[in-house]
């Protein structure tokens, strides 16, 4: 596996050193296999408990055989190596009194038994011995060999053990991989040993240090100077745990320059991202959870050897990727990746560094405006699509025409029309101008809406005619359903009625409806023109009547009581009302009556964007049905990521916080008198501060700005509050969360939810990218 992982290595840095090419000479980029990724758990662990829910924990070390533990459970650490101790065993004969002596008596030996003897002074004790033979490995060779000496009459013969420490030769090799390590921080062997043997003259590093296995059996308690990985014999169905949490692929453990423990989950990259893609973007859209699938696939290969010199690619944070293992995995994550197995995005053949971040604040930044670097397919774009797609997926429309209106004073009156006509008050309503309004109703639309009105009252009249929408006729019919009858007759004297008809026309106005009308004007009912008349022989307008009307049923309440709630964005033309912390789906009919706001007033639609968060109130027919529906527009943002809850956000810091925070990234401000936004990037983020201090003016450039203020976001406006000429806090308003560089994982939400697919979520945050299949 090392071989395949050298070779994708060497692959992926050649891949990344071309030079920017053409678009017309794309390279397509091709992996030979699924690679590995190696994921740094821990850094600093001076203890990790291993375990598996299958039979046995597996070992496995560079160029060693796998070793099946016999045990489900193990503890690792790490100690100061210690080497191996070995026993010898060689026969003598000792305690001779001479060297002359000796010699003869090596000579008898050698001549006896064909034996070896070597002669030596023991300087402790001051005598001579015999060495017989070569050092033996076992006590029964040794044994064996002081018998035959004992069958030629040798019989001072004895057995010597001595412990010889030895040096391994996985002592050699790290110790040599430790003279030629560089920056590397790894400090257990990862290489092979090869035919490494002691010669005597090698310098063996006296820091080294080992990994300790614990377990309940023998297999499974050994050392090791070694990298050792842990797995399970069915990996797949029994993922290794690491301290009680489940990680696929293996478990390994080295030693690093602190002497403390490195654990590195080594995964394959498809397993890997089964952790990933819950992790960063868990939100319920299949195709955007694809996008984050193929945007961390993206990221994991462009960062392959990232932190090498720690051994490992990529941190399980936010400052590579989250990934929370096998506990995280969802169905819908799983299927994300599987769906998009080894598609990468890539720009000019090679892939991308595919950032992304949590909420954009409505648009994406260049990435040279946050980060050091520029890179192409990095550019800020807007977090929506272009112009009315935005908006289509959450349409709620209307066969009705809208009233095509010039004044102002008739929106209102066909708004109160299509409200009564959604109760069951038969108007006409489509298509209503100005001039319709102005002219005066046809008898049929006379007796209808006065009988309408009628039958409010518990009334009907049968003998309606051209002549009863006149004011005094007319004035007649509406007193007999509002008062008792002969009420104005009777107590209003003359006196009052010519008081009350104090107008320039009042004289035209047929004695037995005189009464009437005065009283009708007296209660607000009736009004009259401009120019001091009331126009007696002319019939009411449609649109007078209709006022009438609406004030009736306004005093009488016979209004009808509209439904309010706040909604969700519409889904497939429904309306969606937030009940608490689930929602309720309305049907809309094909003919509701739609109405939005602008500004102050109402306006008929055809159709109106309801993207969430609006205010509405709403009439619904018999069978539940919305017939009547009034918006009024959210102060949500409209863009995709707008149903992050992270989009607005508010912080107030003092001066004193602003300086201290400010101080940690940029030395000598003094005392700190003012900061104001210098220069802003294509998303209106700030990328330069200036801050004003008693030693001068200082900047600070791009994103340390958020990192240095501790904010969530950088796309943001100042306000300052002041005693006298001096700021005493900062209230910084702004949206989004994170970065704002490369793909917005809510926006990628919002998108799916508008039916955008994964490729074009991809192709809309990366410009200029391709997809690709890298295996």
């Amino acid at each position: 596996m090392r071989v395949e992982r050298a070779v994708l290595t060497a692959i992926l840095l050649l891949a990344f050193s071309y030079p920017a090419m053409a678009a017309d000479t794309i390279d397509f980029f091709r992996l030979p296999a699924e690679p590995l990724i190696r994921i740094g758990l821990s850094t600093n662990s001076s203890s990790v408990s291993i375990t598996t829910g299958d039979s046995s924990l597996v070992a496995f070390s560079p160029d060693e055989p796998s070793k099946i533990l016999e045990a489900t459970r193990v503890s690792v650490s790490a100690r100061a190596y210690r080497p191996p101790e070995v026993e010898e065993f060689r026969v003598e004969i000792q305690n001779l009194p001479s060297q002359v002596e000796a010699n003869d008596l090596a000579a008898e030996i050698r001549q006896a038994t064909g034996e070896t003897a070597i002669v030596s002074i023991d300087t402790t004790a001051n005598t001579w011995k015999v060495w017989v033979g070569t050092v033996k490995e076992t006590s029964e060779e040794a044994d064996e060999l002081k018998s035959q000496l004992v069958e030629k009459g040798f019989e001072d013969a004895i057995v010597v053990t001595e412990k010889k420490t030895v040096i391994s030769d996985d002592a050699i090799a790290l110790s040599q991989q430790l003279k030629n390590a560089g920056p590397s921080e790894v400090r257990s062997l990862i290489k092979p040993t090869g035919d490494i043997r002691p010669s005597g003259n090698e310098s063996i590093n006296p820091n080294l240090r080992e990994v300790i296995i614990n377990g309940p059996s023998d297999t499974a308690k050994y050392s090791s100077l070694k990298s050792v990985a842990f797995g399970s014999l069915n990996e797949r169905a029994n993922p290794v745990r690491l301290n009680g949490k489940a990680y696929r692929g293996r478990i390994e453990v080295f030693v690093n320059a602190k002497g403390s423990l490195t654990v590195v989950n080594v995964v394959p990259l498809e397993d890997y991202l089964l952790g990933v893609v819950p992790s960063e973007l868990g939100l319920p859209q299949l195709e955007a959870q694809k996008a984050q699938a193929v945007a961390a696939r993206t990221y994991a290969i462009a960062n392959i050897g990232g932190y090498g010199k720690q051994g490992f690619d990529m941190v399980p944070t936010v400052w590579s990727q989250v990934y929370k293992g096998v506990s995280i995995e969802t169905k819908m994550g799983t299927e994300a990746v599987r769906s998009t197995r080894g598609i990468v995005a890539t720009y000019h053949g090679k892939p991308i560094n595919a950032l992304y971040t949590s909420t954009c604040g409505g648009r994406t930044e260049n990435s040279e405006n946050v980060f050091d670097y520029a890179e192409p397919y990095l550019r800020g774009v807007e977090c929506s699509l272009e112009g009315r797609r935005q908006f289509e997926p959450f349409l709620i429309k209307t066969t009705r025409r809208p009233a095509r209106l010039r004044e102002e004073s008739d929106a209102e009156l066909v708004r109160v029309m299509s409200l009564l006509s959604a109760s069951g008050f038969q108007l006409p309503t489509d298509a209503v101008t100005d001039e319709w309004l102005a002219d005066v109703p046809t008898t049929p639309e006379l007796a209808s809406w006065i009988n309408q009105l009628g039958r409010k009252f518990g009334k009907v009249f049968g003998n309606i005619n051209k002549d009863s929408g006149k004011p005094g006729e007319l004035a007649t019919l509406i007193a007999g359903l509002l008062y008792p009858p002969g009420t104005a007759d009777t107590l209003l004297s003359d006196s009052d009625v010519n008081y009350q008809l104090a107008f320039d026309d009042s004289a035209e106005i047929p004695k037995e409806h005189r009464a009437d009308v005065a009283i009708l004007l007296r209660d607000g009912y009736f009004t009259i023109h401009p120019d001091l008349t009331l126009r007696p022989n002319r019939p009411f307008s449609r649109g007078k009547l209709l006022r009438l009307i609406q004030l009736i049923f306004e005093k009488k309440k016979f209004m009808p009581t509209l439904q309010t709630g706040t909604t969700k964005s519409s889904v497939d033309g429904k309306l969606v009302l937030k009940t608490g912390k689930s929602e309720r789906q309305l049907a809309v009919r094909p003919d509701v009556f739609l109405y939005r706001q602008f500004g102050n007033d109402f306006y008929p639609l055809r159709e109106a964007a309801m993207v969430g968060g609006e205010e509405v109130s709403y009439l619904t027919d018999d069978s539940g049905a919305v017939a009547y529906l009034e918006i009024r527009p959210s102060e949500t943002p409209t863009s995709a990521e707008g149903m992050s809850p992270f989009t607005n956000w508010t912080k107030t810091l003092s001066a004193g916080e602003v300086q201290s925070r400010l101080s940690r990234y940029v030395r000598g401000i003094g005392t700190l008198y003012d900061v104001n936004i210098k220069q802003k990037g294509y998303s209106r983020r700030a990328v330069e501060l200036e801050i004003i201090g008693s030693n001068g003016i200082k900047s600070l450039r791009g994103g340390k700005i958020r990192s240095a203020l501790r904010l969530n976001e950088q796309l943001f406006v100042i306000n300052k509050r002041y005693s006298g000429s001096t700021v005493t806090s900062y209230t910084f308003t702004g949206r989004g969360w994170g970065h704002g560089v490369g793909m917005c994982q809510y926006g990628a939400y919002g998108l799916a939810k508008m039916g955008v697919k994964y490729d074009e979520i991809i192709k809309h945050y990366y410009t200029g990218v391709e997809l690709t299949k890298a295996y």
